[in-house]
């Protein structure tokens, strides 16, 4: 049964990127903004795990005690998870730091494309490039600190990242950004295209 709703999402989605395709540009995703990323999470209908997006970002603890990022909220989805991306017998697989994740004394963890990221579930509505959305990150120690999250059409580039740069305590975050993502309502996706990387779990 599960196999058999994967395959009608997987076709409506497929049918959804050619509607976007002729009304707006290609929106290039990865697996972890994809809307099937995920979808073996237990959040109830299985409609609400099809809208997903990701943020990035880069955490520096210049202390000398880690860290932790245990919790991220956000109005734009109605959950909010850090997962991890591995690779297993050549299959891309996701999975949530129950634990939260760790920032050693004195170093630096990027949340970027294809490692560790903030996985959007349920998003509220359309992320669109060009515009932004608060999000908190609580930590540990460092408590609670709120971050302005611009929304990008890809990966930025080397010396084209976003400039933003909060500090709360031993920590410096920058490099914040998200990736454009669809909300996709009653099985089919809003006009802009829908990623088209989708993983095999």
């Amino acid at each position: 049964m599960k196999r058999s709703i994967i395959t009608l999402v997987v076709a409506l989605l497929v049918s959804a990127g050619a509607m976007g395709s002729a009304s707006a540009q290609h929106m290039h995703g990865t697996p972890e903004s994809s809307p099937m990323a995920g979808h073996d999470h237990a959040h109830g209908d299985d409609s609400a795990d099809l809208s997903m997006g990701a943020a990035y970002l880069t955490i520096t603890n210049t202390g000398d005690e880690p860290d932790r990022l245990i919790a991220v909220e956000t109005d734009v989805a109605e959950a909010v998870e850090v997962h991890e991306v591995t690779m297993t017998n050549n299959v891309m697989e996701m999975s949530p730091l129950h634990d939260g994740l760790e920032i050693p004394a004195g170093e630096t963890v990027s949340l970027e494309p294809g490692g560790y990221h903030i996985m959007l579930i349920g998003i509220t509505k359309s992320l669109i490039a060009g515009e932004h959305y608060e999000m908190t990150l609580t930590f540990e120690h460092a408590g609670d600190v709120t971050v302005t999250v611009p929304i990008l059409r890809s990966e930025p580039k080397d010396g084209n990242e976003p400039d933003e740069k909060v500090e709360a305590g031993d920590l410096e975050i920058d490099g914040i950004w998200s990736r454009q993502a669809p909300k996709i309502d009653t099985g089919m996706a809003t006009p802009m295209a829908s990623p088209e990387a989708t993983p095999s779990h």
